[in-house]
């Protein structure tokens, strides 16, 4: 994360007369380690992900874990989790929460038959150049073996092919702890479906301010319905702090999807959808980066006033 977040970051906390340090995190790790064993940090305002490839975002909590480092955001066991996406589908269903169904494909599996497609073509971890995108949805049966084949040249990963699932594709953000858990007006993207799947070219071009309604126009019983299965991923899974989570509702089955985990949402102005449900919820960023210092500070009993 860099430029302009950053500096609201940043800014927001020395208004609470707050010492912030910023921090190169993907400098040789000895001198990550020898820095953090100072015993000068107490506290880290963590939305960094490294160069650890798919553990990106959990490998620097690894290290905050293992040196009893207070930080913001979940634990590096539960951010791993949520990086593996086949790992993410037994939780749900574990927990009894719907998500599409899929398979796993290597090289050295079968393709089930029967498939009912369509279907979309996903990189097991879910990391920053592991993008999905229009090619990656497969409408056709006789395509699949080739996509397949060239998705696994490129990632040499297990890969994990999912029910297109039709419908309103909703966000959903939480923060806090505990009893004291808060869901921010749920986000609802790609209103105009110029594409079925939200790629990345659309949401370089919109963000999360043009194409999205925020609250979502959902009926009472819809909203409490995805409310309650989110809470429920958000406890039974233990998040801590913030998290969103990634649904579709199926109108045709009147019930929600739930298909991807973020345990470390970005806080990209405008560009990240964390913010934007914050901003509507009657938080400024400023308000937003205090909030989630006060969420962090209480679970660890912490005084920084």
């Amino acid at each position: 994360m860099k430029g302009k977040t950053l500096e609201l970051i940043e800014q927001s906390l020395r208004e609470l007369s707050l010492e912030v340090v910023r921090l190169n995190v993907d400098q040789p790790l000895p001198e990550l380690i020898d820095f953090f064993a100072r015993g000068e940090v107490d506290f880290v305002f963590n939305l960094a992900v490294s160069a650890a490839r798919i553990y990106n975002q959990s490998f620097l909590p690894s290290i905050f874990d293992s040196m009893g480092i207070p930080y913001l955001g979940s634990s590096s066991t539960v951010h791993s989790l949520c990086l593996d996406r086949s790992l993410v589908k037994l939780s749900l269903r574990g927990i009894g929460v719907p998500t599409p169904s899929y398979f796993l494909w290597s090289p050295n599996l079968e393709i089930p038959e029967n498939l009912d497609l369509p279907f979309i073509i996903k990189p097991r971890f879910r990391i920053q150049d592991n993008l999905i995108d229009m090619s990656s949805l497969i409408t056709e049966e006789s395509r699949l073996k080739e996509a397949l084949e060239d998705f696994y040249r490129k990632s040499m990963e297990k890969l994990l092919v999912e029910k297109f699932v039709a419908g309103r594709e909703l966000v959903i953000g939480i923060w806090g702890n505990d009893r004291e858990l808060e869901v921010l007006p749920i986000m609802e993207v790609n209103l105009s479906k110029e594409k079925p799947i939200r790629d990345p070219e659309l949401k370089n071009r919109r963000g999360y301010v043009i194409d999205v309604a925020c609250p979502s126009d959902l009926s009472e019983e819809q909203k409490t319905l995805v409310e309650n299965m989110a809470l429920k991923i958000y406890r039974e899974l233990n998040l801590r702090d913030f998290a969103t989570f990634h649904c579709i509702f199926a109108e045709k089955e009147g019930m929600p999807f739930f298909f991807e985990i973020n345990s470390l949402p970005l806080l990209h102005p405008r560009h990240s959808a964390f913010p934007e449900m914050c901003s509507v919820a009657g938080f400024s960023y400023q308000e937003m980066v205090r909030r989630l210092l006060e969420i962090a500070a209480k679970r660890l009993e912490l005084q920084y006033e």
